[in-house]
C-alpha cells in the first residue's frame, strides 16, 4: 500500500519574486521513509523545475 500523506504548497509575494514552499505531513516515520524511497525528493525539485520553465516560457 503507498503510504498517505498530506501535502500543503504555499505561494507568497516576495520582494519582487514569489517564495514557493511545499510542506509533507505524513502519517508516521515509516511512511515517510517509504516515500523518500520512492524518491519524493528528486520528483518534487522535478516538478518545481517544470513549473519554473513554464512560468519563464510564459
Amino acid at each position: 500500500m503507498m503510504p498517505l500523506f498530506t501535502g500543503v504548497i504555499t505561494l507568497a509575494d516576495v520582494s519582487g519574486g514569489t517564495r514557493y514552499v511545499a510542506r509533507v505531513m505524513h502519517r508516521n516515520a515509516a511512511d515517510a521513509k517509504a516515500h523518500a524511497d520512492m524518491g519524493f525528493h528528486q520528483g518534487w525539485g522535478i516538478a518545481l523545475d517544470q513549473l519554473v520553465a513554464m512560468i519563464k516560457a510564459g
